[in-house]
Order: structure tokens, then C-alpha cells, then sequence
């Protein structure tokens, strides 16, 4: 079974060796993959998960900043930094039909699409109807479940006057 620990005991330094193959060495940013939760480290011969990784919470980087982790303390403000950016981040989205304007017609319409713009966030989804951005809202990777949120508030919001 593959070891899972958190992120202030991982040490890039220490060694550790491949059940799998019997590689040793330490592991280092090259044996990384990073996921939204947490790091994965594999072997660099048979590609065998050797370590998990998970990122801390913000509650967990201030208990251990507290305690005194230098580690947790110099990253402290880049996750609080984060977190604001997080919060910020939600507060754009969709949330209710009521946000999105009354349109005209029987047979809308509606694209869901990214654009690149120079302002404070890096790329907003954007629901365009006849060349009209509707709404706009922070992009994020892979995000299917939210394109499944906003369908379903476009429904509500459009009824059977949305047909895709």
C-alpha cells in the first residue's frame, strides 16, 4: 500500500527506495505530479506510486506556523494570499437565475466559451447569446461540474426557451 503523508513531513531529501523495482534515491521535483490535493512521487524506473502527498489546509499552515514550522511560516502568506483569491474567485460565480438577464425569443441559444482577458482574472467562462456576453465568470480547469451548475441555472432561468 502506498504511504500517504502530509505536507510539512515531506523532505524532498529523504531517501527512499521502489518495492516494485528496487530504484533507490531520493525524491526530488522530478518524481513529482501534482494534483489539486495533493503531490504523487513515483519511481523513475517502473513509474510505481512510491509517496502521496497531501497539501494542507489554510487551518492546517496557520496551526503549524503557529507551532513554529519555518516551513509553514514562509509559506503562510502565499495560502492566505490564496484563500482571499479563492473566496474573491466564488463570489463571481453564477449562483441564482435571477442574475442573468431577461432574453428575447423562443429558441435560445447560448455558448459557453473562455476568453483571455487582461484584468483581474486570467480567464473567464463567458455565456454568449447572439454575440452578447450574457455573464462571465472566473474559468477553472476541467471545470465540467460547473458547466453542469450553470446548465441547470440556465434551465431554470430560460425554461424550455433554452434549447442548447
Amino acid at each position: 500500500m502506498t504511504k500517504s503523508i502530509s505536507w510539512w513531513d515531506h523532505d524532498r531529501d529523504d531517501h527512499m527506495s521502489c518495492p516494485g523495482c528496487g530504484w533507490t534515491g531520493t525524491g526530488g521535483t522530478d518524481l513529482e505530479e501534482q494534483f489539486p490535493e495533493l503531490l504523487e512521487v513515483r519511481c523513475p524506473d517502473c513509474d510505481r506510486l512510491l509517496l502521496m502527498v497531501v497539501f494542507p489546509t489554510l487551518q492546517e499552515t496557520r496551526a503549524a506556523a503557529a507551532a513554529g514550522n519555518e516551513r509553514a511560516l514562509a509559506e503562510l502568506p502565499e495560502h492566505e494570499a490564496q484563500h482571499a483569491d479563492a473566496v474573491r474567485r466564488r463570489a463571481l460565480l453564477l449562483k441564482s437565475p435571477d442574475e442573468l438577464p431577461e432574453l428575447e425569443g423562443d429558441s435560445l441559444i447560448i455558448i459557453w466559451d473562455i476568453i483571455d482577458q487582461d484584468d483581474e482574472v486570467a480567464q473567464w467562462q463567458v455565456l454568449v447569446h447572439d454575440g452578447t456576453i450574457i455573464w462571465r465568470e472566473p474559468a477553472y480547469y476541467e471545470s465540467y461540474r460547473r458547466f453542469e451548475q450553470v446548465f441547470a441555472i440556465l434551465l431554470e432561468r430560460y425554461g424550455t426557451r433554452f434549447r442548447e
